[in-house]
């Protein structure tokens, strides 16, 4: 899949009860949906040596355990800059470390399950094994799949109720998909 609908992805996750645990997890989910990506600084050695990493080590077990850890120390020490310059309202806890792990980790394991089915593929062993693993069931762009994530953040603003309504919806469509 394509970053847009990673992102996207991130952001109707971000209306499940998931992003409401507490300030932060919608940064951590949409950062954390975009870091197995990460992999594209290979470009810098040249195209042979980003076909090489590429959808390797970061979107195995190591790169799960890894971005996650990093997606949530990055999201709390951006908290604290902020809280540095800005006091925190008392009604506006802070997330506790372990939930902001736990969205970087469950939106980097659906980064690779979206780029599972593509023709591309991922290699899920990586490091230990370099074997791809692919269904070629999807594209690696779906136009039809970044027009219901849009239609559903959209059309969920309405209110809170909507947001979550419309975020299942989309969720399980998804999924049907």
């Amino acid at each position: 899949m394509d970053n847009l609908t990673h992102t996207l992805f991130a952001l109707t996750l971000a209306r499940t009860p998931l992003g409401r645990a507490g300030r932060g997890t919608t940064t951590a989910l949409v950062l954390a949906s975009s870091a197995p990506d990460i992999d594209i600084v290979m470009t810098a050695k040249g195209t042979a040596s980003y076909l090489q990493w590429h959808r390797g080590p970061t979107h195995g077990l190591l790169g799960v355990l890894a971005l996650g850890a990093i997606v949530a120390l990055l999201v709390r020490a951006g908290q604290r800059i902020v809280d540095r310059r800005r006091p925190r309202e008392p009604d506006d806890p802070e997330v506790p470390f372990g939930m902001l792990l736990a969205a970087s980790m469950i939106a980097i394991v659906c980064h690779i399950l979206m780029d599972f089915p593509t023709s591309y593929g991922t290699r899920l062993l990586s490091p230990f094994d370099w074997h791809w693993f692919a269904t070629d069931l999807m594209p690696i762009v779906d136009v039809y799949l970044i027009i219901l994530l849009v239609a559903g953040l959209l059309l969920g603003a309405a209110s809170a109720a909507a947001r979550r309504r419309n975020a299942a919806i989309v969720l399980v469509l998804m999924a049907a998909n």
